[in-house]
């Protein structure tokens, strides 16, 4: 039978799982039990900013009643370094905007109705500045207490705010930082496997496909949806986890997780879009006069070829692993010259060539992306 040496040399060259590199310990997933751990850590790392801002702003600077100090301190509480800073600025810059617009509308106008309404207007105005985010409510929000608590003698309530303000930002920025600065790495790990996991569960699928003339591929509509929301997991939980490295003092001292490659994310991306290439092949072009879509000659060689690029691409995925063999791709692109010669064998502008020609160009460029150096 054409391709039965190569399906031996598969069978061989195949490893086991029991034949990785050897870990310490797998990292654990982004599962629910991760999250609410993050959340409690979030949790209790919050109100030990808070408190500690109110603490300070009391008995260390004098304030008769900081409650500024605590709010501004769980802007300092967010799950990255580096989005604690973002929108501790974000935040003082929206304080500020605030507290310079209520100061002349509060001299002028004072806390009545004519100021509150040029506070409103304005501070939702000045609130659309795509520089503050998240924080354009603290315009008006901030120029409405000082207009409203600070009545005719807006200067000397901003001047304790702010105080309390600079005070809990700080205490916030300290408190993330000390306590378990957090390190988004893991669950970007657990994504990116997860990405090319369903990667090689799809080529398993489709090797079905070619192997089996009678198979119509009914559970393909499921993995293009799950690859669909693993490439956008894996996207985001990679830009998560490059944040929490920015001004994250554990950053040069944890080593012990990868961090996310852009290299093997561009790969997974473009082995994703060619395995779709693969599947519409297969699926989406029937049958012409009851023939397989596939040469007979051919469908052992592909069907070989995509569980070995399956091994491959999951390799690829895993940090940990080793990088994919070269015997394995070597073997792979065996099958993929053996393809290219069946399929020049064929009839000549029949619809089983164009089929199989156009799989082995796929192919080609799958085992390429698949063999990339991760450095």
């Amino acid at each position: 039978m054409p391709g039965s040496g190569v399906f031996r040399c598969a069978r061989n060259s195949l490893p086991e799982s029991s034949g990785r590199l050897a870990l310490p310990f797998r990292p654990a997933s982004s599962g629910p039990v991760r999250y609410w751990q993050e959340r409690s850590r979030l949790a209790v790392k919050a109100a030990i900013a808070a408190v500690a801002a109110w603490a300070l702003a009391k008995y260390a600077a004098g304030q008769p009643d900081p409650y500024f100090a605590p709010l501004a301190a769980l802007l300092g509480v967010y799950p990255t370094v580096a989005r604690s800073m973002r929108e501790g600025c974000k935040y003082v810059g929206g304080f500020l905007l605030g507290a310079a617009l209520a100061i002349p509308a509060g001299m002028l106008l004072g806390p009545g109705v004519a100021g509150i309404a040029v506070i409103v207007l304005a501070g939702a105005l000045l609130g659309g500045w795509r520089r503050l985010g998240d924080q354009s409510a603290q315009v008006t929000f901030t120029a409405l207490f000082v207009l409203l608590v600070g009545g005719h003698q807006p200067l000397h309530y901003v001047a304790h705010r702010m105080i309390e303000v600079a005070i809990g930002v700080a205490t916030g920025l300290a408190v993330n930082i000390a306590v378990f600065a957090p390190l988004q790495l893991r669950p970007a790990e657990h994504a990116v496997r997860r990405w090319g996991d369903g990667i090689g569960r799809a080529l398993e699928v489709l090797g079905d496909v070619a192997a089996d003339p009678h198979s119509a591929g009914r559970s393909w509509l499921q993995h293009d949806r799950q690859l669909t929301q693993a490439a956008e997991q894996a996207r985001a939980a990679a830009g998560n986890a490059r944040e929490s490295l920015r001004w994250n003092p554990r950053a040069s001292v944890h080593q012990a997780v990868p961090r996310p490659d852009s290299a093997v994310l561009d790969s997974l991306e473009e082995l994703t879009a060619r395995t779709r290439a693969m599947a519409r092949s297969l699926l989406d072009y029937p049958a012409q006069d009851g023939s397989p879509r596939i040469a007979a000659s051919c469908a052992d060689d592909y069907a070989t070829m995509l569980r070995l690029l399956a091994r491959a691409v999951r390799q690829l995925a895993d940090p940990r692993s080793n990088p994919p063999p070269g015997q394995e791709l070597a073997d792979a692109s065996d099958c993929q010259h053996r393809l290219q010669a069946e399929a020049a064998r064929l009839p000549e502008h029949s619809h089983q060539r164009s089929i199989a020609q156009r799989l082995s160009r796929l192919a080609a460029d799958m085992i390429s992306e698949a063999g990339m150096d991760r450095g």
